[in-house]
């Protein structure tokens, strides 16, 4: 998803440190945005009406893995074979999420020369040929729970996985954020999303000399939307005529990102320990535009979208945003990794601990399969993993308090798998 911050404990983390893809309306009486132009000015009320596409084109199609290969792993993985049995939670666990995920992984595996490796640096995860056999099944495989972890069991071994120093890691949650848009910019709705630049002399400006005269606008949103958007690397748009399209990840200008909520706390106008989305916005909605823009144009880094249908796919599911795979990604079936340890569309059995709704701090412990489809700036090391959550509030919600302790199992293909242990 071409993340650049990641999930509130690891959310307030995220935008006090700046490691990545991841409120209050003020009344009119004493509001200091009502008498203030928009964009510094630039922008008034009923100016500069978007021009969004009429008719959205759907992501493009799958293409092949990409290559070259990521660099090398910087620690040794050590895999130990499992039986299914070893997997907490696993007789109860609904893995028709990751069978959708394993599916659309599917998609871009077959264009993939069949005798190449996975990954040249991690042989054990073998050749696409050596996953084929799988894809070519999980086609016709069931629909219902059962049936789903059947053909898992049927077709994959379990491996432990874990480091020479660590037998657990850290995983977090990210989401593909909804917001509210408009054609023509108020009060409310003043913050332009823009299109790829024709000019590119636009992608080398930073945040602060963009506005909505540089590019096509696609919509106008809440300031704190559209920045949140843009650190997350996608979102939907919901339109007032009841349209909704995807704001897909399109370019960026090329400078650093730097946290809004670090130097908040630097300057002394936040707490580390208050600071999450609801407080930069209320700081936004007491302090006013102009402080806000100055605030915003501390992160001098810059997204531009391209709009995309909302898809489903053959068998009726919902497709996600696409990840760094360029697969479209599944609620609670794909996950962000380092793929310099966990080749792209292999599948990984998680034990951890999920949050059940927002604010939800302890979650339920379980264990869920995914497969890796993504990956994000802070996202290093075999044992550390972002889950995607989904769409909209609800997911945002989840994700937002998604930070556990995990343990790793790999599934791999019977036919490169090292013999099980003698039970």
């Amino acid at each position: 998803m071409q993340k650049f911050s990641l999930g509130a404990l690891f959310f307030v983390l995220m935008i006090v440190t700046g490691l990545t893809g991841c409120m209050t309306t003020a009344g009119e009486e004493n509001n200091p945005w009502s008498e203030t132009p928009y964009m510094e000015g630039e922008v008034t009320e009923g100016s500069y009406e978007a021009a969004p596409l009429t008719a959205p084109p759907s992501a493009p199609e799958i293409p092949a893995p990409r290559s070259p290969q990521p660099d090398p792993p910087e620690e040794v993985i050590v895999n130990t074979p499992l039986w299914y049995d070893n997997l907490a939670d696993w007789a109860e666990a609904d893995t028709r999420p990751a069978l959708t995920s394993f599916r659309r992984s599917c998609k871009s595996w077959v264009k993939a020369k069949p005798d190449a490796a996975l990954n040249k640096n991690l042989p054990d995860y073998g050749t696409y040929r050596d996953w084929l056999p799988a894809c070519a099944k999980a086609k016709f495989a069931s629909q219902t729970k059962d049936g789903a972890r059947a053909f898992f069991e049927n077709e994959f071994a379990p491996l432990s996985l874990k480091t020479l120093t660590e037998d657990s890691g850290t995983l977090t949650g990210y989401y593909e954020p909804e917001i509210d848009v408009r054609l023509t910019p108020d009060k409310t709705f003043r913050e332009p999303i823009l299109a790829k630049p024709t000019n590119s002399a636009v992608l080398k400006k930073p945040r602060s000399q963009i506005n909505a005269n540089s590019s096509r606008v696609i919509a106008y949103g809440r300031p704190i939307d559209v920045f949140f958007m843009q650190i997350q690397g996608s979102g939907r748009l919901k339109y007032q005529d009841g349209r909704s399209l995807r704001a897909a990840y399109a370019a960026n200008n090329g400078k650093p990102y730097t946290s809004i909520g670090r130097v908040l706390v630097e300057r002394g106008e936040m707490k580390l320990s208050s600071a999450s989305k609801q407080s930069i916005e209320s700081w936004m909605e007491k302090n006013g535009p102009e402080k806000t823009r100055a605030l915003m144009n501390e992160n001098p880094r810059y997204i531009f979208f391209a709009e995309q249908a909302v898809t489903i796919d053959e068998l009726g599911v919902e497709e996600g945003p696409r990840g760094a795979m360029e697969v479209p990604l599944t609620e609670m079936g794909s996950i962000a990794v380092d793929p310099r340890y966990h080749p792209y569309g292999t599948l990984m059995w998680l034990e951890t601990t999920l949050p059940q709704e927002g604010g939800d701090y302890q979650g339920k412990e379980t264990g869920l399969l995914v497969s890796a489809q993504d990956t994000g700036k802070a996202i290093r090391g075999a044992l550390r993993g972002d889950l995607f959550f989904g769409s909209g509030d609800e997911a945002g919600a989840r994700a937002g308090v998604m930070k556990h302790d995990v343990r790793w199992r790999v599934l791999v293909p019977k036919s490169i798998a090292p013999s099980q242990p003698v039970s």
